[in-house]
């Protein structure tokens, strides 16, 4: 069931389709636009920022090693 706001519904599509054409394809060679708010924006952050050739920095395979290593810096826990 959607959750609906006055007249706006939302919606989060996740397409199985997308085939990878080259063993160096990113996500971002698929999409126009990633984005996303805290975490997610972070991850978008990660599948969009160019490296030194303008291709993405980061693979998605990386970014759960990447959240392993860092998140303890980013998302500090109060004791």
């Amino acid at each position: 069931m959607a959750l609906r706001r006055g007249n706006m519904v939302t919606v989060l599509s996740i397409d199985g389709g997308i085939g990878w054409t080259r063993p160096d394809a990113r996500i971002a060679d698929y999409f126009d636009i990633i984005a996303g708010a805290s975490t997610g924006g972070l991850v978008s952050t990660m599948l969009a920022t160019p490296n030194k050739d303008n291709r993405p920095l980061y693979a998605a395979r990386d970014i759960n090693n990447f959240y392993l290593k860092q998140s303890p810096s980013i998302f500090p826990q109060n004791a």
